[in-house]
């Protein structure tokens, strides 16, 4: 007999539309994962420590300079400090951070803001840096293991650590995961002790090395830029007289002159030849490897303020005028070009952290040892200003013009005489 007709299903429901949160969060994560698979988007960062005498006792003390090149990507990226206190940080320390924010629109929210700290400093001292690197392979997650994004390490290690050792032994009781989307990064850690290493994550494992060169930048890894050293062994801190030996009088026997002793180096600058100078990872290793090291030979810091001088100096070594860097032609990210939107020194000793951005580049410091973080705080990086100073009132009787004779081209005072010796 024919089988009775099944009784028909009642229509399914339609599925609610998510609501503002969860909506929100997959709209980030399609446009965060849209954007970052756009190639290098921190790939011009640099980062170095100076050692200099401690102000109390006969210790150590280093300044940290680091640069930032994310740029300003599709023309939503902003900067801003802040500082994060233990009731917002999740964990048993506050901090200040350097935030980078990746703003967009969303159906439910206009302006929506992705909030990512690449640079920070805690109430401890504990100080760290995330530096691009495409070559990282991260951790495969564990039952029972926490797990931690590549991109929320620094947040995770200044909110629970205090030290460069605690911060190792936490990333060791967790597992550090990437979703083959977001970019790379790896970490320079230090802390008040002056214990310096950089953590990455190569094949899926964590490999932790001391950082004696105290230098580190992008890609390759940082064995690799270690070895690249040596290809630069022939450069030198003295000034080139090596080949004197071999100089020859072009003057005599011409009666017109010829141009001289031969070969001889002419002006200054030359023990540097073959020093690499444009932006690339391995030439800006290089670059500041040497820089610091024959800067630190010939006039070594004697204090926290010698340490900042030369830190800003090697800092301008590498900071990126905007549209020198050429930029891909077939990805839609380069319509903004690269540069430099921030510089920062820190004194973990001191619980010091400066900054300086791109066109206000005068610099601000923000004393850890004085900053209240029971709240919340924020400064934008640009003030809209260029923080130039207006000195034309100043200085004007610093020097009684009385006191002042000319004599040809040069300010005299009194009956002094230029005395030149060759």
């Amino acid at each position: 007999p024919p089988r009775a007709s099944a009784p028909a299903r009642p229509p399914r429901r339609a599925r609610p539309a998510p609501g503002p949160r969860c909506a929100e969060v997959m709209a980030r994560t399609q446009f965060i994962a849209g954007l970052l698979t756009l190639p290098a988007l921190v790939q011009c960062c640099t980062y170095f420590e100076l050692p200099f005498p401690a102000a109390v006792g006969n210790g150590t003390s280093y300044m940290v300079g680091r640069t930032m090149e994310l740029s300003n990507i599709l023309g939503r990226t902003t900067y801003q400090i802040e500082v994060v206190p233990k009731s917002l940080s999740g964990g048993q320390h506050a901090y200040v951070g350097l935030m980078n924010f990746l703003t967009f629109d969303t159906r439910w929210e206009k302006q929506a803001k992705l909030k990512i700290p690449f640079e920070g400093m805690n109430e401890h001292g504990l100080t760290i840096s995330t530096l691009e690197f495409q070559e990282a392979v991260y951790e495969k997650p564990a039952l029972k293991v926490k797990s931690v994004h590549n991109l929320l390490v620094l947040h995770e290690l200044l909110a629970r650590c205090d030290n460069v050792q605690s911060a190792l032994d936490h990333l060791a009781s967790v597992r550090v995961v990437g979703d083959g989307i977001l970019p790379g990064v790896h970490w320079a850690i230090t802390d008040p002790s002056g214990r310096s290493v950089v953590v990455e994550y190569l094949r899926g494992q964590r490999v932790v090395l001391e950082n004696a060169p105290r230098v580190m930048t992008n890609d390759p890894n940082l064995e690799w830029q270690w070895r690249n050293l040596d290809t630069y062994a022939n450069l030198s801190p003295r000034f080139p007289h090596e080949n004197d030996f071999l100089q020859v009088d072009t003057d005599a026997g011409n009666a017109g002159g010829g141009v001289g002793m031969v070969p001889r180096a002419v002006g200054h600058g030359w023990n540097l030849f073959g020093l690499p100078g444009d932006f690339s990872a391995p030439s800006r290793f290089v670059r500041m490897f040497y820089l610091k090291g024959y800067a630190m030979k010939r006039e070594p810091p004697q204090n926290s303020s010698d340490a900042h001088v030369l830190g800003a100096a090697l800092l301008n070594n590498v900071f990126i005028p905007r549209g020198s860097v050429a930029g891909d032609s077939r990805s839609w990210m380069d319509t903004y070009p690269e540069n430099t939107p921030y510089a920062v020194l820190k004194n973990p000793q001191e619980r010091k952290l400066l900054v300086r951005a791109y066109a206000n580049a005068q610099w601000r410091e923000i004393d850890l040892s004085r900053l209240d973080f029971g709240e919340a705080r924020a400064w934008p990086l640009e003030d809209g200003t260029l923080g130039i100073k207006d000195i034309t009132a100043e200085g004007a009787d610093d020097v009684p013009a009385g006191e002042w004779a000319t004599g040809g081209d040069w300010p005299l005072a009194g009956e002094q005489k230029p005395d030149f010796r060759v």
